[in-house]
């Protein structure tokens, strides 16, 4: 449905999916999870991939999948390693950054189990829902990788930027490059939409906005584009605030995912209008018990983007604390709406 937005620019069409839909809130993932003795090997087991991004359409009628995968494979298919700790996130070794390590590129024959996790799940789903790659933004992944790890704000990666502009420019282009192979590889699988995730794009200094946030999305798309990859793709660049709206213009993506942060009327009013909208939704509300702010939030979503090509969504991923019955309601809610 998502493809048919996007060809027809039709506003009536409204889809619906939710980010981190194929994960920790259903309680069937800890079954999968557990097969596993690291997030990694879950990560890179077919069948596993499969159950992951399956799981949430037993539970709900969605209009696309996303495929169960990490933005992490990334810095991992390049050497780091990375462990996932409880109550802490991801853990990544520390690496030296130097000429060697510059001139890496991921062998995908290693992500065979990927390729074929797609085509089985495109086998799955109805002919009519989408498919979902994706990968993190070349910032994001930058970040984890020089911070190893998460971060309130980033301060090593800042100070790597301001340190040696060169050698962070050097590291961005590499992340570039496989983010376009790790899109196409995608693709040629059978995924029939593509997200790029810019989960820290908020900690880009001002400066740098234009350098960092957008042009290495355009040149990814543009790329993907040259390459023949036709689906539609999305950006995500999550609280960027104001500078959401350049991004609009100059980022090359065909949907801009909108982060719980923003002011959805405002950003309607001065984003470009040729891109398609998605998200807004603050995954928080699901967790609550209160039906009543659900349903005002959800409806007023629904009012701003009536006559607006947008896709219903969350504004960043669901968590485990999210409620079924709470995503059942707003699905509800949306197909009572329309």
């Amino acid at each position: 449905m998502i493809n048919n937005l996007f060809k027809s620019k039709d506003f009536d069409i409204k889809p619906k999916w939710f980010l981190r839909q194929a994960g920790r809130h259903i309680p069937e993932y800890y079954t999968i999870r557990n097969r596993h003795k690291n997030f990694i090997d879950f990560c890179l087991s077919e069948k596993s991939i499969i159950d992951a991004t399956v799981l949430p359409i037993k539970y709900y009628s969605l209009d696309a999948a996303i495929l169960f995968s990490d933005i992490l494979l990334l810095p991992y298919f390049l050497g780091q390693k990375i462990s996932f700790k409880k109550d802490i996130g991801p853990v990544l070794t520390e690496i030296e950054i130097n000429k060697q390590f510059l001139t890496r590129n991921i062998d995908f024959r290693n992500l065979e189990s990927i390729r074929n996790a797609i085509i089985k799940i495109k086998s799955l789903l109805p002919s009519s829902m989408d498919l979902i790659g994706f990968c993190g933004a070349p910032w994001t992944l930058a970040c984890y990788m020089i911070e190893c790890g998460s971060s309130k704000d980033y301060p090593k990666t800042r100070k790597f930027l301001w340190n040696n502009e060169k050698k962070f420019n050097k590291l961005i282009n590499l992340l570039i490059k496989n983010c376009i192979n790790m899109l196409e590889f995608q693709y040629l699988a059978g995924s029939t939409v593509l997200m790029i995730f810019d989960t820290w794009s908020g900690m880009i200094p001002d400066r740098y906005w234009v350098k960092f946030g957008i042009d290495p999305i355009k040149l990814i798309v543009d790329s993907l584009r040259k390459k023949n990859v036709n689906c539609p793709i999305i950006g995500l660049p999550f609280k960027s605030g104001e500078r959401l709206i350049q991004y609009s213009y100059e980022s090359s993506v065909d949907i801009v995912s909108i982060d719980w942060k923003t002011n959805l009327d405002w950003a309607l009013k001065n984003i470009n209008k040729d891109v398609i909208t998605q998200g807004n939704l603050d995954p928080a509300i699901l967790t609550c018990d209160n039906s009543s702010a659900i349903k005002r939030e959800v409806y007023r979503i629904l009012k701003i983007t009536q006559k607006k090509c947008h896709i219903f969504n969350v504004g960043h991923g669901l968590t485990p604390e999210v409620k079924i019955k709470n995503v059942k309601y707003v699905i509800k809610l949306l197909d009572d709406f329309y």
